[in-house]
C-alpha cells in the first residue's frame, strides 16, 4: 500500500550568515587563536599556518596577479597539491576579484592523454586567463601555449609569493559582493566532459553555514581529511567549513593516506581530533590496509563524528570499521552519512546527530521491479536489499522525490531525487542547454535515484546507469560489491553496466572487474567464481564477466567510478582483457 505523506521534505531554520563574502569570512577568523591549519607532509610531520601569516600572504598574491593585468572576474585555474600554497593562492585570487578554479593533478602517467585532454577542456570552457601549477609540472606547461585567452601562461606559485616590486604593495584590492562568483568547480566527468558549476560567496557560504549547524560544530573542534583540495569534499566540507566556524583543521596528502592510511587514524589522538571526513572506500581502506598490530598505537577516543559521503555508503563497512577499531576506544555512533553534490556547492541532507546511521533493509523484488521500498524481515541475501539512510535536508534546503514528469510521489515510492536552496548553483558555465536541463523551477535535478521514507532520504541509484533487465531495476554497486569480495577481485575495481541485446531485446548485464592476482589459474577461475557469487547473493549472474588489469576501471581525480566510461571503453575493446592474455 502507498503512503499518503508526500515524498517531501523541508529544514526551514532560522539562520544569519556569518558573512557576505569568503574573504571578510578569512578576516573574521584571523580575530582568533594564531595556529589553525596544520598541513601533514609525506613524512607525516606536521606544518602549522597562522591566520595572520595566512592574510599577509593572500593579498601578497591578490596584489601580484592585479600587477599581472588580472581583472574582475578573470578565471584563475589552481593546479596544486594540498598545502598551505593552496590556501594563499585560492584566499589571494579572491581577494583580487578573481575567480579560482581548482583543478587535479595527473595522478598515473598512464593515463595522462586522457588526463591532458580533460585538463585542455577545462582550460578552454572557464576561458582561464591565469594557469598557476605546482613548479613540479612545469613540463606540462608548453600544451597549452596555443590558447590565446591564457593571457599569464603558466605561473608558479613562488611568484606570486615573492616579495612585491616597489610601489606594488600599494595597489589596491577591489571591494566584493555576496553574488560574485567565488569559484568554479567542475564535475567529475562521469558522464561526460566536466561542466563548471557556478558558485557564489552565497552559495557557499550558506552551505557552510547548513554543515556546521548540522554537524554541530563548534571552535573547539578539530577536523582531519585526507581529501584533495581541488574537490568539494576536502574544499567545502574541510577548509572552508573549518575557517567559517573559526575550528581547528589537519590536512593531509592524499597519497599519505594511500600510502599509510595508520597515519590517518594515528593522528586522530595525536592531535585530538573530533571530525573526519571521507568517502566508504577511506573507511574500507582502512580496515583492510591497517593491522591488528597497529592497533596498540591509535587512540579514536576523542573522535565525535565520521563523516561518509561522496560514494554510496555501504553498512557492511561501517560494522567492519566499527568491529576493528572497537579497542581503539571508537564510538558506537560515530558514522555520519551525508549526500550531496557539487551543483548545490556541497551538502543536500544530514541525518540526526542523536541517531546518525540508520540502516533498513527492504524487499529486493519490490524494489527492483515496483519501485517501491518496502521493509522486510527477511535474512535472505537474494530477497533484500540494506540501504544506508543520509537524513534529512540541512537547513535552508529542501529535497523531495520526483516522477518523470516532475510531480512530486508518495513516501516509499522510488524517483528522481530533486533539491532547492540558497547553496544551489545559479548553472554551468556559458551552457545553458545544460543548466536548463539540470535546473527547472528552482529545483536541481540530481540524477539520483531514491526515495522518503519516514522523513529519511535513501539512495538507490543513479538514473543514467540503471540496469533494465527483463522488466527489473537492477543496482550496478549492488553487483559491484558482492564481485569485490570474491578473492582475487581487486577492492574498488569493478563496474557494472548494460550492453544491448539485439537478440534477446534486452539488456546483458557486464561486469568489469580488476584482478588482485597474477595467478593464472586463479584469473582463469574468476568469471565463474564471480557469477556464482552474484547468484548466490543477488538470485542473477552477468551475462559476461571480463578481467582487466590494475588500472583499467577508469575513475574520477576524486576516486569515483566511471561506468559509463568504462562501457564505452569495453565497446571500443580499449580494456585491457588479461584471461585473452593468457590463452
Amino acid at each position: 500500500m502507498i503512503s499518503e505523506t508526500p515524498a517531501f521534505q523541508e529544514n526551514a531554520r532560522a539562520y544569519t550568515l556569518r558573512a557576505r563574502t569568503l574573504v571578510e569570512m578569512l578576516h573574521l577568523r584571523a580575530r582568533k587563536e594564531e595556529h589553525y591549519l596544520v598541513f601533514m607532509d609525506l613524512q607525516n610531520n606536521p606544518h602549522p599556518i597562522g591566520v595572520a601569516q595566512t592574510v599577509t600572504r593572500c593579498q601578497q598574491v591578490a596584489r601580484h596577479l592585479l600587477a599581472r593585468g588580472l581583472a574582475k572576474d578573470d578565471k584563475v585555474v589552481l593546479m596544486l597539491p594540498t598545502s598551505p600554497e593552496f590556501v594563499y593562492l585560492f584566499f589571494g585570487t579572491l581577494m583580487a576579484g578573481g575567480v579560482p578554479v581548482p583543478v587535479s593533478q595527473p595522478a598515473h602517467a598512464s593515463h595522462l592523454d586522457k588526463y591532458l585532454e580533460g585538463l585542455t577542456h577545462i582550460l578552454r570552457d572557464c576561458e582561464a586567463r591565469f594557469f598557476i601549477a605546482h613548479d613540479k609540472l612545469a613540463d606540462l606547461g608548453h600544451g597549452w601555449a596555443g590558447l590565446d585567452h591564457l593571457r599569464g601562461g603558466l605561473i608558479f606559485p613562488q611568484e606570486l609569493l615573492a616579495p612585491l616590486p616597489a610601489d606594488d604593495d600599494r595597489i589596491l584590492l577591489p571591494e566584493l559582493d555576496a553574488d560574485d562568483t567565488a569559484l568554479i568547480q567542475y564535475t567529475s566527468g562521469t558522464t561526460g566532459l566536466p561542466k563548471g558549476v557556478v558558485l557564489s560567496h552565497a552559495n557557499i557560504l550558506h552551505n557552510l553555514h547548513a554543515i556546521g549547524l548540522a554537524s554541530a560544530v563548534v571552535p573547539d573542534d578539530i577536523g582531519l581529511s585526507w581529501l584533495p583540495l581541488y574537490h568539494d569534499m576536502g574544499l567545502i566540507g574541510g577548509l572552508l567549513t573549518a575557517i567559517y566556524w573559526q575550528s581547528r583543521m589537519i590536512f593531509m596528502r592524499p597519497e599519505a593516506f594511500i600510502f599509510n592510511p595508520h597515519w590517518y587514524l594515528r593522528n586522530i589522538g595525536r592531535f585530538g581530533v573530533t571530525v573526519g571526513v571521507a568517502p566508504n572506500f577511506g573507511y574500507h581502506y582502512c580496515v583492510t590496509r591497517i593491522g591488528e598490530e597497529a592497533l596498540e598505537t591509535i587512540d579514536l577516543s576523542s573522535w565525535r563524528l565520521a563523516l561518509n559521503g561522496a560514494e554510496p555508503i555501504d553498512r557492511v563497512t561501517l560494522k567492519k570499521f566499527c568491529d576493528k577499531f572497537r579497542r581503539c576506544g571508537l564510538r558506537e555512533d560515530i558514522f555520519l552519512p551525508v549526500y550531496g553534490m557539487a551543483e548545490n556547492s556541497l551538502a543536500a541532507t544530514f541525518p540526526a546527530l542523536e541517531a546518525p546511521t540508520v540502516v533498513r533493509r527492504f524487499d529486493r523484488r519490490m524494489l527492483e521491479e515496483r519501485h517501491l521500498a518496502v521493509e522486510t524481515a527477511s535474512e535472505a541475501p537474494q530477497e533484500v536489499i540494506d540501504l544506508v539512510s543520509v537524513g534529512y535536508p540541512v537547513p535552508g534546503q529542501q529535497v523531495r522525490i520526483a516522477d518523470k514528469r516532475g510531480a512530486t510521489l508518495m513516501e516509499g515510492q522510488v524517483g528522481q531525487i530533486l533539491v532547492k536552496s540558497p547553496s544551489l548553483t545559479r548553472g554551468y558555465y556559458k551552457n545553458p542547454e545544460a543548466t536548463q536541463k539540470t535546473i527547472q523551477e528552482g529545483w536541481l535535478h540530481t540524477g539520483d535515484l531514491g526515495f522518503i521514507l519516514g522523513g529519511q532520504l535513501f539512495i538507490s541509484g543513479r538514473i543514467k546507469e540503471i540496469i533494465i533487465k527483463r522488466g527489473k531495476n537492477i543496482y550496478p554497486y549492488d553487483v559491484e560489491r558482492v564481485a569485490a569480495a570474491v578473492p582475487g577481485v581487486r577492492l574498488g575495481g569493478c563496474a557494472a553496466f548494460a550492453v544491448p541485446n539485439e537478440k534477446s531485446g534486452t539488456e546483458d548485464l557486464v561486469l568489469v572487474c580488476e584482478a588482485a592476482t597474477k595467478d593464472p589459474a586463479l584469473l582463469a577461475q574468476l568469471p565463474k567464481a564471480i557469477a556464482n557469487a552474484s547468484l548466490e547473493r543477488l538470485g542473477l549472474a552477468p551475462d559476461r564477466v571480463r578481467i582487466v588489469a590494475k588500472g583499467n576501471v577508469p575513475k574520477t581525480t576524486s576516486g569515483k567510478l566511471q561506468r559509463l566510461l568504462c562501457k564505452r571503453m569495453y565497446l571500443q575493446g580499449e580494456l585491457r582483457d588479461l584471461l585473452a592474455e593468457s590463452v
